[in-house]
């Protein structure tokens, strides 16, 4: 599918409004910077960690799985794994209580990275890119 196909916004809107979007996000970021508290007590917060955990793995195995078909759609589900993973990486390492906790938050960070990676190197290959570099043996 090609990005003028998608509906109501025409290549044009959307790129005015996704250039809207970041340049309104930034006063929003300082305001958040000023408001919000250090801390909070969250609900569901082993919830919130699991799924994501479990989104990642989705990710990961429909990734494994387009692969294996050679499907290009796995460059789009690779590109938004990536993306998870960074704010997985963030949020394990700004929450992180000081200590062995931390430590682990590093541990953890290092193999996310190494998704990171492997995921931007699928997502950004080049069209041309041959088919059998990707293949999965199944």
């Amino acid at each position: 599918m090609r990005l003028t196909a998608l509906h109501p916004f025409t290549t044009h809107t959307a790129r005015r409004l996704i250039a809207a979007s970041g340049l309104f996000l930034l006063p929003w970021a300082a305001m958040l910077w000023n408001t919000l508290p250090s801390t909070a007590h969250v609900r569901h917060w082993s919830a919130a960690w699991i799924g994501l955990d479990l989104f990642l793995a989705a990710g990961c195995g429909l990734t494994t799985m387009l692969l294996r078909r050679n499907d290009s759609r796995a460059r789009l589900v690779a590109s938004a794994v990536a993306g998870a993973a960074v704010i997985d990486l963030w949020f394990d390492l700004i929450t992180a209580e000081p200590g062995a906790q931390f430590a682990q938050a590093v541990l953890c960070a290092l193999a996310e990275t190494a998704l990171i990676a492997a995921c931007l190197r699928i997502a950004l290959a080049p069209d041309e890119a041959p088919a059998r570099e990707w293949r999965i043996a199944a």
